[in-house]
């Protein structure tokens, strides 16, 4: 009985590694990217900004791509002039950073939809 417990906790232990290794290779494929966006419109400042930018870069790259995708997260400055610096990390399925990157990068000019407002992309630089 203690060689088949002793074979289990390996099996256990070997499946934690995989998946690990797994999530590290995903995050390998991520993108940063820092975002000048003006609103169409003025936004309510008791709006959450954070899960707005997160849905206007995560709808149009999944939109783009037709992948679905992971958001690491983005954050946010205020600019003087009323636009707003915004810093994501993102990743799609099947892309690579630098395909992701590119992708994004090709936003400029264009306007995102987005729940508070309507963005124009400034801007736009990836790692």
């Amino acid at each position: 009985m203690q060689f088949k417990l002793t074979k289990v906790f390996i099996a256990i232990a070997a499946v934690a590694v995989a998946s690990a290794s797994a999530i590290v290779a995903k995050r390998d494929d991520t993108a940063t990217c820092t975002l000048v966006l003006t609103p169409s419109a003025s936004v309510d400042p008791s709006t959450d900004l954070v899960a707005e930018f997160n849905f206007v870069i995560g709808r149009a790259l999944s939109g783009e791509t037709g992948s679905s995708i992971e958001q690491l997260g983005s954050s946010f400055t205020q600019n003087a002039d009323g636009t707003y610096t915004v810093v994501d990390t993102i990743s799609a399925d099947g892309l690579t950073a630098a395909q992701t990157a590119s992708d994004i990068e090709g936003w400029v000019g264009q306007t995102e939809t987005g729940i508070a407002a309507n963005w124009l992309v400034n801007s736009v630089t990836c790692a």
